[in-house]
Order: structure tokens, then C-alpha cells, then sequence
């Protein structure tokens, strides 16, 4: 199917869909309940109310209560003469009932409180279907944790970074890393923002929860994910002010804002979130220095990094309207950000640069639509457009090289090869979710998504370079259908994808001479997926989960075209797939009302086909492609304990073990040379450069009325494990040492909070053992650091 036929279907789809009229009940957003007295009587003329709003109703007589709001956060009340006045903090979502169940209201000779009992969010997304952690992030507000961080303590994850603040990383999910996972915004996918616009950029105070997906991925994030997703929730306060500045080791600054604004009479909303990080990263790394003289390695020493500033900064507003009749949500935004880098090193720690930078800029206009009930009752429609304009620049124009000593000698173009090379990235993207609730049991859901990429590219030391006159474009659609069932105990979803990539770049050919020369090529797929997935409760604390789907992932622009700098162009690649099966259960159990367990543990199966994986040159330290392998087959179990006493001590244990096997026999590759096939040395044992087992665990205690009534001082260590794993292939040669060890990274925090949270002081030393860590080709990682956080945080 081509891609105007693609495009024709689905309009006809959402035609047909909106059309369609079927009685079904009312998803508009609102909090609803029942209200009973103590003898579970229902009470009829209660006063429900959002305080600070004009949104107030009466109960019925059989005591039945519905308020219809704009999203947000409010304090509901609840009265009537001669009972007490009771008050709940609630939030609605766009789109969605908060039903609140067991409202029971005393009358004042009863001096107990009301009983609302309800589940969080957090809570009601991980009773999904899916195989899901979700990470309340509100509790980490007061730490220095960008969003890497904050994911790394989760069972199954990963995060391997190159360096300090602002380094590259990979985001390894069962298996699965760099692009094979997707990350999305409040459901919008943000993987080609620009590299300022990050997981490790972004403010763990800009997020309210964050949902990481192990397997099957809700068709509504209409992802190509081959084996899970990260969806970021933003904060949904309707008012509030949250500043933040901290400081520490290596000259590191770190400064963001959050704020939103609503008028709840008007609808108006104005929200911003922005950031600003800066590191010198001049932290100490053990090498062995190049004498550039002779050219041969000295003795090992410890020297400090002495060319990888970094700072980012970026900037999200949005304003609009909510809650009126044709917009739940209507909101008009610009997203603005970059970067500015110092180059250190290649991909390994043998070579080193003195004076290569790169740089970055977006500019992203986007528009959010929100409407429950469109037309008819029942129907949801979500759209989201953005237009991404990123320019990255890499300079390499000094004529010497450098040794990790400093010391320098003269090169006759530059460090590694003379460039001013420019990326000039342009993106539109387009995504529209599209729901229709049958009845209160089942819905449908269909999903589109549209990305178009474009790239040119430019170079003043280097005009007339003729591969900058083909074309370097990408078009991606992915469509989605899906059926949800939900009942008490039991939730299912079947669902079908179609996956369409079209792209135009150049290759390699012969002349005829033996001189290499250039033509253009395209290149044209088209796949269909498929899946389900279910989980039903045994017992009220006890869930089990089940999920299979057959998917596809479409290769990247900076798969197929590069990045000019480190990565090479593979115009060859290939869509990947994969077959995967998730199995999971989930136990609660509460000894008393002050000790509470909760354990969680999943397998997982992974065989997956023309996976891409990004390959390392070993004879050129900065050289590598993204390249397939046939088959590589993975098996991997996961599990979790967490404890909690009262709300005052908490600790929590998580082990992850992951065995990625090649399975691949043989390598083909063609160029204008010729095709050559040869033996893959590497099949039937582990992928190299993969961590396999590795964990993490945390114990903390909050001290109540630490220093006045309102005031608290929580104090948690945290520790995360990686066993000893291969860089390269552990069968070939005798004793092997291209490992990289074992390693502990222990941290301990304390935040100090006054006046119920306005006030914040936080205090953090990670790695506080000053133990050696590495990652990716052994680039070391910081060492002992500390540092200070101060936030104000106000809400209306």
C-alpha cells in the first residue's frame, strides 16, 4: 500500500468512525460518587464543590454527585448542615471519570472523618494490561535527578552514559536500547528533538510520573517501538510556581522553572516549563597518555578532563484554552532549546580532543487538540502537530593534536579531519488518536502518526563536497487499531499496526576505474504487526499479566544518514522485528495497617530479526555504523521487592538479568566492490558491550516534624549494580580483557522540607565510595560528587 492509499484509508476510518452513532456513556472530564451517611444510607442535597471555582452541584436523592471540569487539580468539598465539612484533593485528566467510591459523611456527633477511598494514578496505569513500572516522580522533586537518573533505579533499565552532564547515553529497556525504545511527552514522540531536548536535560521537576513499557506499547502512543516505551507525564496542576537552582562537583549549575496558570472562569491556561544545565565535567579519569613524539602509551596515571564543557538550555510555553464546548483542550505552543559541547573524546578513551565542539539549536512550534464526546457520546479525538527546525554543527579546524596531558603537536588540517560540517534537520510531525467507548466495558481506538524528515547538509571547509546534493529524506507512518475490554477483575487489549517508511539517500558505486562514486537511492517498506495483551486479578492484591506481539521498529534518520561526526551512513538498513512475550505477576501484602510489601516479577522473550545495533571499528576509535544482524534471541527474568513502614521508613530491591544471544551464522555485505560473505565468529554467544545482569536498591527514612511541626527531613541511599561484562566478543583470544568490572555506585541524599513543602533544601553525594565506573568502550564516568539543591515551590 502506498502512501497516499495509506493516507486515504484512515481518513475514511475516522470519517466512518465520527459518523457512527451508538448510545454509550459520557467521558467528559468530571469527578462523580455517591455520598452515604454511617449507616451507609445515601444522603441527598450534599453541597459538592470545587473550592476556589465555580463548579459546584448537589447530590441526589439516592446521593449520586457529577462535576464536569477543565483538567487540573482541585480540593473538592463536601457539606451539608449538620454534618461535618470533609475535603479531598482530586485531579482530573482530560477525557476521563474520577469516580470516587465510599464517601461516607458523619454528622457532628461522630467526630471521625469521611472515608474517600481511591486508587492514584500511578496505581490504576500499573493494573493495566500491560507489562508497566510506573515512577512517581513527585517524590524525587527535591533531588538533583534529571530524568536518566530517575529511570536507572528501575527494574529492567539501564542508563549507560559516555561521561558527566550532558554526555551521550544509550537507554537500554529488556534488551532493547538507543532507538529500539521510544520516548514520548504526554504521548508525543520526541526522539528527534534535537539533543538538547533530552531525557538527561530534562528537570525530574517537569515530569509528574514517568510510565516505562516492557514489551507491548498502547497503540495511542503510536509507536515503532520494538520492545518498549518511556511516556513522560507532565505536571497537570491548573496553578502553581516550582523554581529550582542547585550547584556542585565540577563546576556543575542546574536551574529550572515550572509554572502553569489557569483562570478557571475563562479557561485560559498559560504553562511553562524551562532548564538550564552547565558542567565543566572536569573530573579526574585514569589513562594512559600517548607519547606524541614516538607514539607509544606511558604508564597509567590519573589525569583531569581538561576539554568537555557542556551547557544546555530550553524553554516550553504553552497557552490556550480548557473546558470549553468545542476543546476540552486547545493549546498553541513554542519549544525552544540548545547546546553547546566540547568534544573530549572518541568512542573509546584512546583518543582524546582538545578543541572539537558540536552545537545545537531547535525551534519547534506545536498545537494540542483534546475532545472527549465529539459529535457523540463516547467518541475522544486527540490531535498534536509540530514542526522540529534543528540545526547541529560539528567544528574540527584546529591544526594540532592533543595527548590527555594537554600537551600538543602541530597536524597539517585538524585533530581528526578539517570540517565546519552543518545539519540543517527539518521534521514535521503529526499525530491524532482517535477513541470510541461502546459501553463502559469496551472501546475502540484507532492511531495515526506522520513523521517526514529532511536533511542538508553543508561544509565551508569542504563545498564542493557532492554528497551534500542528494537527498537525505525519511517518511514514516504508523497506523494503528485497536480493541480494549475492562472489568473488574479482568482487562484485555488486540490490537493490529502498519508500519510504512519511505526514504531517499545515496550510495557507493564503481566507475569503472576502481574510484569511487556516488548515485542516489531510495528505499520503500512496508510491514503489518500485531498483538494482545491481557492481566487479570487472582486475588484483590494478586495480578497476573500476559502479552505477546509480533512488531516492527523503522530505522532512524541518523541510522540510515549519520551524524557526520562519529556515525557513518548505512543507506542498507533495515526495518527490524521482533517476536516478544512478556510474562508478569504483581503481589500486595499488607501485614497491618503500618507494614506493607509489594513484589513484582517478569520473564521476558525476545527473538528479533535484522537487529540493528550499533557497531564499533575496532582499528578506528571514532568510527561506527549502525548495522543488522540477523537474529539475536534474548531471555531475561526481572524482579522487585519493596517494603515500606508507615510513611516513614521505605527501601526497595530490584535485580535484572538479560541473556542476548547472536544467532546470527554469517555476515553479507556489498559494496561497490562486490559482495563478500563471511563467518559470524560472535554467533551462539552474548551481544558484546551489553551489560546482562544488574540491580539497584535504595533505603530511606523520612523524619516527621524535623525542627517544627511542618517542616521533615527525609535521608535515602541508593546503590546501583552492574556485573562484569565483555566489550568485545569473550571467545576470541586467550584471557580476554576487554571487560569492562564489576561496579557499585553507592549515593546517599537528604532533603530538608519546610512549611509543608514551600521550602526545600536538598544535600546529595553520589558515588560516594569514589569507586572507578565505566560504560560504553570503557569512557569513564565521574567520581565522588556532591551537590546542593535549593526550590521554592508555591500552589494555588
Amino acid at each position: 500500500m502506498g502512501t497516499k492509499g495509506f493516507k486515504t484509508l484512515s481518513l475514511f476510518i475516522l470519517i466512518l468512525t465520527i459518523t457512527f452513532r451508538a448510545k454509550s456513556q459520557t467521558s467528559i472530564p468530571s469527578v462523580s460518587g455517591i455520598v452515604k451517611d454511617s449507616k451507609s444510607q445515601p444522603v441527598s442535597a450534599v453541597v459538592i464543590y470545587l473550592k476556589g471555582t465555580g463548579y459546584k452541584t448537589e447530590t441526589d436523592a439516592a446521593g449520586n454527585f457529577k462535576i464536569n471540569a477543565p483538567a487540573g487539580k482541585y480540593k473538592l468539598s463536601i457539606s451539608r448542615l449538620g454534618f461535618i465539612e470533609q475535603t479531598q484533593n482530586i485531579e482530573l485528566s482530560a477525557g476521563n471519570t474520577l469516580l470516587l467510591q465510599d464517601i461516607i459523611l458523619l454528622d457532628k456527633g461522630d467526630m471521625q472523618e469521611v472515608r474517600i477511598t481511591r486508587k492514584t494514578k500511578s496505581t490504576e496505569a500499573k493494573e493495566q494490561a500491560y507489562n508497566l513500572n510506573v515512577l512517581d516522580t513527585k517524590k524525587l522533586y527535591n533531588s538533583a535527578s534529571d530524568l536518566n537518573r530517575a529511570l536507572n533505579q528501575t527494574s529492567g533499565v539501564r542508563v549507560r552514559e559516555d561521561g558527566g552532564v550532558g554526555s551521550n547515553f544509550s537507554f537500554s529497556l529488556n534488551g532493547f536500547s538507543g532507538r529500539q525504545v521510544k520516548f514520548f511527552l504526554d504521548g508525543i514522540p520526541i526522539d528527534n528533538f534535537g539533543q538538547s531536548l533530552t531525557l538527561n536535560n530534562f528537570p525530574v521537576n517537569m515530569s509528574e510520573r514517568i510510565e516505562v513499557y516492557k514489551g507491548v506499547v498502547p497503540v495511542t502512543l503510536g509507536a515503532d517501538a520494538l520492545g518498549g516505551a518511556v511516556n513522560i507525564i507532565t505536571r497537570s496542576n491548573p496553578n502553581f510556581l516550582d523554581i529550582s537552582y542547585g550547584y556542585g562537583s565540577f563546576g556543575t549549575q542546574k536551574a529550572s522553572v515550572n509554572h502553569a496558570y489557569t483562570n478557571t472562569k475563562t479557561g485560559f491556561t498559560v504553562r511553562t516549563n524551562a532548564f538550564y544545565n552547565y558542567s565543566d565535567n572536569d573530573y579526574k579519569v585514569k589513562v594512559q597518555p600517548i607519547d606524541l613524539q614516538s607514539g607509544q602509551k606511558e604508564t597509567e596515571q590519573e589525569v583531569n578532563r581538561f576539554h568537555d564543557g557542556y551547557q544546555s538550555i530550553g524553554a516550553q510555553v504553552e497557552a490556550g484554552l480548557s473546558g470549553k464546548s468545542y476543546a476540552d483542550k486547545l493549546l498553541v505552543g513554542l519549544i525552544a532549546s540548545g547546546n553547546d559541547k566540547d568534544i573530549q573524546t572518541g568512542v573509546t578513551m584512546d583518543q582524546v580532543f582538545g578543541a572539537r565542539t558540536s552545537n545545537s539549536s531547535s525551534l519547534i512550534p506545536t498545537l494540542k487538540y483534546k475532545k472527549a464526546d465529539l459529535f457523540i457520546r463516547g467518541l475522544d479525538l486527540g490531535v498534536y502537530g509540530a514542526y522540529n527546525m534543528t540545526r547541529n554543527t560539528f567544528v574540527d579546524t584546529t591544526r594540532l593534536k592533543y595527548n590527555w596531558l594537554g600537551q600538543t603537536v602541530p597536524s597539517s588540517t585538524a585533530e581528526l579531519s578539517r570540517s565546519q560540517l552543518k545539519n540543517k534537520d527539518n521534521e514535521a510531525l503529526a499525530t491524532a488518536n482517535l477513541t470510541y467507548n461502546l459501553n463502559q466495558n469496551h472501546a475502540l481506538s484507532l492511531n495515526y502518526v506522520l513523521t517526514d524528515f529532511n536533511r542538508k547538509s553543508s561544509d565551508v571547509e569542504n563545498p564542493d563536497n557532492i554528497t551534500f546534493l542528494y537527498p537525505q529524506k525519511l517518511s514514516k507512518q504508523i497506523g494503528g487499531l485497536a480493541w480494549q475490554t475492562k472489568y473488574e477483575r479482568f482487562t484485555a487489549t488486540v490490537f493490529g499496526k502498519l508500519y510504512i517508511l519511505n526514504g531517499r539517500s545515496f550510495e557507493q558505486v564503481s566507475n569503472g576505474t576502481g574510484v569511487a562514486g556516488y548515485r542516489e537511492s531510495s528505499t520503500s517498506t512496508s510491514d503489518f504487526g500485531y498483538g494482545a495483551a491481557g492481566a487479570y486479578f487472582i486475588r484483590p492484591q494478586f495480578q497476573v499479566k500476559a502479552s505477546y506481539e509480533h512488531t516492527y521498529r523503522l530505522p532512524e534518520a541518523v541510522e540510515l544518514l549519520g551524524d557526520g561526526l562519529y556515525t557513518r551512513r548505512n543507506s542498507e538498513l533495515k526495518p527490524e522485528s521482533s517476536n516478544n512475550i512478556n510474562l508478569g505477576a504483581v503481589y500486595s501484602l499488607n501485614l497491618s495497617s503500618a507494614h506493607k510489601f509489594d513484589f513484582e516479577a517478569n520473564y521476558i522473550f525476545r527473538n528479533s530479526h535484522d537487529f540493528i545495533r550499533l557497531d564499533q571499528a575496532q582499528t578506528q576509535p571514532i568510527d561506527r555504523q549502525y548495522i543488522n544482524i540477523g537474529d539475536v534471541r534474548t531471555n531475561g527474568i526481572e524482579g522487585e521487592i519493596r517494603y515500606s513502614w508507615r510513611n516513614n521508613l521505605h527501601t526497595a530491591i530490584n535485580l535484572s538479568y538479560q541473556n542476548i544471544i547472536d544467532k546470527q551464522k554469517t555476515f553479507t555485505s556489498t559494496n561497490f566492490q562486490g559482495t563478500i560473505t563471511s563467518p559470524n565468529l560472535g554467533y551462539g554467544y552474548r551481544i558484546p558491550n551489553t551489560p546482562y545482569l544488574f540491580g539497584n536498591a535504595d533505603l530511606g527514612y523520612l523524619f516527621s516534624e524535623a525542627g517544627g511541626r511542618r517542616n521533615a527531613l527525609d535521608i535515602t541511599y541508593s546503590l546501583n549494580f552492574t556485573q562484569k561484562y565483555y566489550l568485545t566478543p569473550n571467545q576470541l583470544g586467550l584471557n580476554n580483557k576487554d571487560d569492562i568490572p564489576t561496579q557499585f555506585a553507592h549515593n546517599i541524599t537528604a532533603n530538608y522540607t519546610l512549611q509543608d513543602g514551600r521550602y526545600n533544601v536538598s544535600l546529595e553525594c553520589r558515588n560516594f565510595t569514589n569507586s572507578d565506573l565505566f560504560d560504553n568502550y570503557l569512557l569513564q564516568k565521574p567520581g565522588r560528587s556532591f551537590f546542593l539543591k535549593l526550590r521554592y515551590f508555591i500552589s494555588k
